[in-house]
């Protein structure tokens, strides 16, 4: 259902975007949820709101608590995805970072280990993930107490997550569990029929629609000037799927179900009974996500973390190559499945992507080695690509 939000409401939520202070940003999104139509259709929104003042509240008192610390840049983005790790208390999260990364989170046989978010480097291949750890997720958690809207945002604002399940016990109450604090932060782990991205970054030059789908009942005309109305002139939005209009102004305003690919760890398999409860657990998750069974006492079953999760991220590595010379770059440009050569363009430079003639592409997308195709061709894992510009 459209939000149906007025002018005034709209520019208060503009002001809200742009804010970077989170003093000023929760004046600001008060300001906006004021504003907001109390309807149905818009208590997600409204509930998403709260949510993000509640989240912005606690990191006001965080870096009160924390003034002059360092330890808030180790959450900056690092390698080609971050990956949140989540599960209740005593799951085994500690001990799984530890034991695929350098990190040294605090680990120990009580409740409530880890007090802060734990950042660490997973290396696959030649890329890496950033996996971070955060508390142990508690019932009430999307309503705001402690650590957890803090924990959520993180979950919200990843690529990806691994859902740590402890086998010593029940792991489908647990998966329950964890999924309903999800959903009521509008976090899914079900794909959707749609989903819309809204990428601002620097350099962009007007509104880019980038198609991989379709859209129902408007046209790009008609996303074009939804977003200028809520004042977005320089973005590119990726929409996948079959979406709506109502579709794109929740992404706007942040307000749609965010899917996250996820991958589930079935922790402690050394213990008695885990078995059992591994078949049980796998007949209960419906949903299209690997379960990985390991133990992290015995060091087993770890080796498939970091494959899992470039399958559920459905990643694609590129290797770019210059006309002159003959081996392809060691580092990959790293994309979605289903991108097209000139996204791949846009990402050296935007001029690229404006004066790309054609490519030449050797791998698993092309019929013959160093194959001439088109713009709109689309890449697979492992290519090389030269680009020649008109």
């Amino acid at each position: 259902m459209p939000a149906n939000l007025t002018s005034e409401a709209k520019s208060r939520w503009m002001r809200a975007s742009s804010t970077k202070d989170p003093q000023e940003k929760i004046k600001a999104l008060e300001e906006f949820l004021s504003s907001v139509p109390k309807h149905k259709g818009n208590e997600r929104l409204r509930g998403q709101v709260k949510r993000k003042i509640s989240a912005l509240r606690l990191e006001v008192q965080d870096r009160r608590r924390h003034s002059g610390s360092s330890k808030t840049s180790l959450l900056q983005r690092e390698g080609v995805a971050q990956i949140v790790i989540l599960g209740l208390t005593n799951s085994g999260k500690s001990s799984l970072l530890s034991s695929i990364t350098k990190a040294k989170p605090v680990v120990a046989d009580y409740e409530f280990t880890t007090q802060r978010p734990v950042p660490g480097m997973l290396r696959f291949m030649d890329i890496q993930f950033q996996l971070i750890e955060v508390p142990a997720l508690t019932l009430g958690a999307a309503e705001g107490s402690g650590w957890n809207p803090q924990i959520l945002s993180f979950a919200r604002n990843s690529d990806g997550l691994i859902i740590v399940l402890d086998m010593s016990k029940d792991p489908s109450s647990q998966f329950d569990s964890i999924t309903s604090e999800l959903e009521k932060a509008s976090i899914t782990l079900e794909r959707q029929r749609s989903q819309v991205e809204i990428i601002r970054k620097k350099g962009l030059s007007g509104i880019q629609i980038l198609l991989s789908g379709s859209l129902i009942d408007c046209s790009s005309t008609d996303v074009e000037a939804l977003l200028r109305s809520y004042g977005l002139h320089n973005v590119a939005v990726r929409i996948w799927g079959e979406a709506k209009l109502e579709d794109a102004e929740e992404a706007v305003l942040e307000s749609s179900m965010s899917y996250k690919p996820s991958i589930i760890v079935a922790n402690k398999m050394d213990l008695a009974g885990a078995e059992e409860r591994l078949v049980a657990l796998r007949r209960y998750v419906t949903q299209d996500i690997k379960t990985i069974p390991l133990s992290c006492a015995t060091q087993t079953g770890l080796e498939e973390i970091g494959a899992s999760i470039f399958q559920a991220l459905r990643l694609v590595r590129v290797y770019t190559k210059d006309p002159n010379q003959k081996d392809p770059s060691e580092d990959p440009i790293v994309v979605k499945e289903g991108t097209p050569a000139s996204e791949v363009a846009r990402q050296i430079h935007s001029d690229m992507q404006r004066d790309l003639g054609y490519v030449k592409v050797w791998g698993p997308s092309s019929k013959y080695p160093g194959e001439k195709v088109g713009p709109t061709h689309i890449l697979k894992d492992g290519d090389v690509v030269e680009f020649h510009t008109r």
